[in-house]
C-alpha cells in the first residue's frame, strides 16, 4: 500500500489505505473495455449459479434433502448475498450471531416439547442450524450472519409457541374451573358464560392443532368473558347486601331477609350476608330501642339514653348506631355532669363557700380526673378553707378567753393548732390559757383545803391556805359571798386568846401538838382560836384528856386539869 508524507506535519507519515487493490498500477493494464466486462458479468453469474447448485446438493447430501423445506423457512442467502451491506459483515459479527443461536439451542433443548409439532419444528431448527455451520467454514461471512440471523428469529417464535402452550393450557384449566364456579350466575350473565364456553372449546381445538398463540389468545377472550359473569355475580350479591343493610338500618326485618336470603342463593358462603340473616332475627326490637335512645338524647336525658342504645346493642353486637349511640350518649352524660358539677364549684368558689367548692370540685374530679383547672380550683378552695377555718378557729378562742372560760378557749386554741401547728399566736393563747387553767384549778384547791380547815376549826392552816388560794386568783376574779365569809370569819379568828390554866402543881400539862405547860398551878398562855386537845399525866395516876374550844370574842372559863388515881 503507498504511504504519503503530509508536508504540513514534519517528521510525521500519514498512511493512506485504498480499497481499490490495484491502485498504483500501470493504467493501460487497470483499464476495463466492453468486451472485458461483458465477459466477467456473464462468466461471473454463471459461476454463482454452478457454485449455489454446489453448495445446495452438499447440504442436502449432509443435512437431508428437506432441508429447505417444511414449516421452518430459513432467510434467503442468495438475497443476503445481493444485499449492499452484506459485504461489510465481519467474522466477528457473523461468528457472534452463530454463538447466540447455538446458546439459545442450547436452551430450547431443554424445554419440554410433548406436542408433535413443536417436537417436528424443534427438529426443523436443529436441521437449519447444522446447515449453516458450512457457511462460517467456508467463511461466507454474510450469508451465515443472514442464516443465523432468522434462524434466532424462528427460535424466539418458537420459544413464544412453548410459553403459549403452557400458559394455554393453564388458562383453560383455570376456565373450565372458574365456569363451574360461576354456575351460579347463569340466571344473571347468561350470555358471557356461553360465550366463554365457545372460545374454552375452540381454544382446546387450537391447542390440539399444535396453534399455541391462537389458543392463548382465544381462551385470554373467554377468560375476560368469565371475568363479566364474575363482576356481574358480585354486583348482583353486593347490590343485595347493601338493600339488606339499608333495611337493617330501617328496622325493616322481612325486607332485610329477604335481600340477604337473594344474596346467598348466588353466595352460600358470603359471611356478611349470613351475619345480616343473624342481626335480621332482632333488628325490629333493636330498631326500636335505637328511636328510643335518639329520643330520649334529644331531650338531654343522657344516662337513660346510653342505656337504651346498650340494650340494643347487647341485642346486635355488630349494629355500628348502637355501639356509636351509645358512647356517644355516655359522654355527653359525663360531660354534663361534668359541666354541672364544676359549674357549681366555680360559683362556691365565687361565694367563699369553700366545703361546697371542694365538694363540686372533686365530683367533677371523679369524672373527668385529668382536668387541671378543676384541680386548680380545689386546691385553692382547700387553702382558703384552710385558712378561713385557722381564722375562724383563732377568733373562736379569743372569744373563750375574753369570756373566761378557759377550757373551751384551750381546746380552740389546740384545734387552730392542728390546722397550722406553727401558728406563733395560737401557741402563745394555747400557752396562757392553760397557765390560767392551772392557776384557777390551783386556787380552788387551796379554797377548799381552807374551808375543811375552817370546819375542823384549825383557823391557822385554813389561814394559810386561804391566803395560797388569794396569791393564785386571777385578777379578774371576783370572790364569792361564801369566800367571803370565810375570810372575814378566818381574820376574826387570827388573833390570839388568853386561856388560863389550873393544876394541882404536880400534873404535867401539855396542849397537844402546840406546847408542853409542866407542872403549875395556875397559868395563862395565849393561843390562836382552834380547837386543841389538853393532856394532864402524873406517875401512879389516871391521865386526863379534854377539848378545849379557843374563839376568838367568846371567853374561854378557866380550865382544870389534875390527874386522880388509878384504881385496880
Amino acid at each position: 500500500m503507498p504511504e504519503e508524507i503530509d508536508s504540513n506535519t514534519s517528521g510525521k507519515k500519514r498512511r493512506v489505505i485504498h480499497w481499490n487493490p490495484d491502485a498504483g498500477a500501470d493504467p493501460g493494464q487497470r483499464r476495463w473495455t466492453w468486451r472485458r466486462v461483458v465477459l466477467w458479468t456473464v462468466g461471473g453469474f454463471f459461476g454463482l449459479l454452478f457454485a449455489a447448485g454446489i453448495v445446495i446438493r452438499v447440504i442436502k447430501r449432509v443435512v437431508g434433502p428437506d432441508v429447505f423445506g417444511g414449516h421452518t423457512q430459513v432467510a434467503n442467502v442468495d438475497a443476503a448475498a445481493n444485499d449492499p451491506s452484506a459485504a461489510f459483515v465481519t467474522q466477528s459479527k457473523a461468528e457472534f450471531t452463530y454463538e447466540n443461536v447455538r446458546k439459545s439451542l442450547v436452551e430450547l433443548r431443554k424445554v419440554p416439547t410433548e406436542h408433535p409439532v413443536q417436537r417436528e419444528k424443534l427438529v426443523l431448527i436443529e436441521k437449519a442450524f447444522i446447515a449453516g455451520e458450512p457457511l462460517l467454514t467456508n467463511h461466507d461471512y454474510p450469508r451465515a450472519y443472514s442464516h443465523f440471523t432468522a434462524l434466532s428469529q424462528e427460535i424466539d417464535e418458537f420459544t413464544r409457541s412453548v410459553k403459549a402452550k403452557q400458559d394455554a393450557q393453564q388458562t383453560y384449566n383455570a376456565i373450565l374451573v372458574k365456569i363451574k364456579d360461576l354456575e351460579a350466575a347463569r340466571t344473571i350473565a347468561p350470555e358471557a358464560l356461553e360465550a366463554a364456553m365457545v372460545d374454552a372449546g375452540a381454544g382446546y381445538k387450537f391447542m390440539t392443532e399444535g396453534s399455541f398463540i391462537p389458543a392463548k389468545q382465544t381462551l385470554d377472550r373467554g377468560m375476560e368473558e368469565l371475568k363479566k359473569a364474575e363482576a356481574a355475580l358480585t354486583r348482583h350479591v353486593e347490590e343485595n347486601l347493601l338493600k339488606g343493610q339499608d333495611a337493617l338500618n330501617k328496622g325493616e326485618k322481612e325486607m332485610a331477609v329477604a335481600a340477604f336470603k337473594a344474596a346467598l342463593e348466588k353466595a352460600p358462603s358470603n359471611e356478611v350476608a349470613l351475619l345480616g340473616m343473624k342481626r335480621a332475627e332482632n333488628i325490629d326490637r333493636v330498631h326500636a330501642l335505637l328511636l328510643q335512645g335518639e329520643g330520649l338524647e334529644k331531650q338531654q336525658q343522657y344516662a337513660p339514653a346510653a342505656e337504651a342504645y346498650a340494650k340494643a346493642f347487647a341485642l346486635d353486637a355488630f349494629s355500628a348506631s348502637a355501639q356509636q349511640g351509645q358512647a356517644r350518649a355516655a359522654r355527653l352524660d359525663k360531660e354534663t355532669r361534668f359541666d354541672g358539677a364544676y359549674s357549681a364549684a366555680q360559683a362556691a368558689f365565687k361565694n367563699k363557700e369553700w366545703e361546697k367548692a371542694i365538694a363540686e370540685g372533686q365530683n367533677a374530679l371523679k369524672i373527668y380526673p385529668q382536668k387541671t383547672e378543676v384541680s386548680a380550683l380545689v386546691k385553692s378552695a382547700k387553702e382558703n378553707a384552710h385558712t378561713d377555718a385557722v381564722q375562724k378557729a383563732l377568733a373562736k378562742a379569743f372569744a373563750y378567753e375574753n369570756q373566761y372560760e378557759w377550757d373551751n378557749a384551750r381546746k380552740t386554741y389546740q384545734e387552730t393548732l392542728d390546722l397550722e401547728p406553727e401558728h406563733a399566736e395560737a401557741k402563745e393563747g394555747y400557752i396562757r390559757t392553760g397557765t390560767m387553767i392551772r392557776a384557777l384549778l390551783e386556787y380552788k384547791q387551796h379554797l377548799e383545803m381552807a374551808e375543811e380547815r375552817t370546819h375542823k376549826a384549825e383557823f391557822q392552816a385554813a389561814i394559810s391556805e386561804f391566803n395560797k388560794a388569794m396569791a393564785v386568783k386571777p385578777a379578774y376574779l371576783v370572790n364569792s359571798d361564801k369566800v367571803q365569809q370565810m375570810h372575814e370569819l378566818l381574820m376574826a379568828q387570827s388573833h390570839p386568846v388568853d386561856v388560863t390554866f389550873q393544876s394541882d402543881g404536880k400534873t404535867y400539862v401539855q396542849i397537844s401538838n402546840f406546847r408542853m405547860l409542866g407542872q403549875f398551878n395556875t397559868q395563862t398562855v395565849k393561843i390562836m382560836p382552834g380547837d386543841y386537845e389538853i393532856i394532864g399525866r402524873r406517875k401512879g395516876y389516871q391521865d386526863v384528856m379534854m377539848l378545849v374550844q379557843v374563839r376568838y370574842g367568846a371567853p374561854v372559863p378557866t380550865i382544870a386539869v389534875a390527874c386522880r388515881l388509878t384504881r385496880d
